[in-house]
């Protein structure tokens, strides 16, 4: 059993969220888990607190996004991609 993490390490991983999706433009519960190794739920939970903590926002089940023009430019792609 993994031990547990210190609030150190823990503010670490908040913050490496908050910087990749600002970086990215977009990030996802399955890319924190394979970057990070975490658990899904351990990783939920820390984009949860990213998102208060970032001022991010969830997009339904596609990702953590960094501001609203991410979330067009996503939709935008992923419907013209389709034809």
């Amino acid at each position: 059993m993994a031990r547990p993490k210190t609030h150190q390490e823990r503010s670490l991983f908040i913050a490496w969220i908050i910087e990749m999706v600002k970086k990215h433009g977009r990030a996802t519960t399955k890319d924190v888990v394979e970057m990070f190794g975490l658990h899904r739920s351990t990783a939920e939970k820390y984009i949860r607190v990213a998102i208060k903590q970032g001022e991010l926002i969830r997009y339904g089940r596609c990702g953590v996004f960094r501001d609203l023009r991410a979330i067009i430019d996503f939709d935008l792609k992923r419907y013209t991609a389709r034809k």
